[in-house]
């Protein structure tokens, strides 16, 4: 056999390896490239049970940037023991109270603004690389609160953009998009249990005159972000959910059914068109780590 014929033998056998441990093989990061990872951690990753597998599940994609959502009993110090698992000097913390949101990199991080007034759990404003991130977490439970954090958001973002600066918003929005409508009308269960949440909480309102609400992500699309990910995903319903996870099945390891994408990653348009890669990881122990599966972005700079 010819030395090309066996290199070619032993290439294809590792990516079948790899296409079936059940666990994706991140590519190699690009050089000049900044790699983002947006993670609701589920009270630090499963109410602390899985942070060693999520640990080493975050050092296997090899972000530049972690955004985490839903930190709680957390300071500045156990933060950045978390960024440090996996291998990141730098970490800022919105705040020590309630579900926080945080950010750890790999580059200095310049904290801009906490944003905490009028928004449900609050804003992490930072300058990373010469990019503005806004980590958000929105309300869970009623649409027009989320409107009205929305227009709190583009109140600081909206300047950005007109000054042409990169910008990444990302995190939790607790939103549905406009482009995934033709997936969730295909799950009528959703919205039935949607209708049945929302008849059986005083607190809850998410659906809007009894459908769900598009508005608040359209919102975001009209202020001028793009849904940097969308590009990247396959026609599937599949490929798209971030929400729920098989964390409340037997054997969590396997994705559910159904489930909603409200987990973005939203980017200026100039930062939007140089996405190299965008992936939502939906197989191995990321089905035990959260309820929210995390979305990795890559943008060439």
């Amino acid at each position: 056999m010819r030395f090309e014929n066996v290199l070619l033998a032993l290439s294809l056998l590792l990516l079948s390896s790899s296409c079936h441990s059940g666990e994706r093989q991140p590519d190699a990061p690009l050089a000049d490239s900044l790699r983002v990872l947006s993670y609701n951690t589920y009270y630090v990753f499963s109410k602390g049970r899985e942070v060693d597998a999520a640990r080493d599940w975050i050092t296997l994609q090899a972000p530049d940037v972690v955004a985490l959502q839903e930190l709680t009993d957390i300071d500045e110090d156990r933060l950045s023991e978390l960024a440090a698992g996996w291998g990141h000097e730098h970490s800022a913390l919105l705040k020590t109270s309630g579900f926080s949101t945080g950010l750890t990199s790999s580059s200095p991080i310049e904290v801009v603004e906490r944003m905490l007034d009028g928004l449900h759990h609050g804003c992490l404003h930072a300058r990373v690389d010469g990019v503005d991130v806004f980590v958000v977490h929105l309300s869970p439970f009623r649409w027009a609160t989320r409107t009205s954090e929305t227009e709190l958001l583009l109140a600081k973002i909206q300047p950005l953009l007109e000054q042409h600066e990169e910008v990444i918003v990302l995190g939790d929005f607790n939103a549905l998009s406009p482009t995934d409508r033709h997936l969730l009308d295909v799950q009528p269960g959703l919205l039935k249990k949607a209708r049945a949440s929302d008849a059986e909480h005083d607190h809850i309102e998410n659906l809007r005159d009894g459908i769900f609400d598009y508005s608040v992500m359209q919102r975001f699309f009209d202020g001028g972000l793009v849904d940097a990910a969308l590009p990247f995903f396959d026609a599937s319903h599949e490929s798209h959910w971030t929400f729920t996870t098989g964390i409340w099945s037997e054997q969590q390891i396997d994705p559910p059914e159904g489930g909603t994408r409200i987990d973005f990653v939203l980017a200026d348009p100039v930062l939007a068109a140089a996405v190299v890669s965008a992936h939502i990881t939906r197989t191995g122990v990321v089905n035990r780590t959260s309820d929210h599966y995390p979305v990795l972005v890559e943008f060439r700079r």
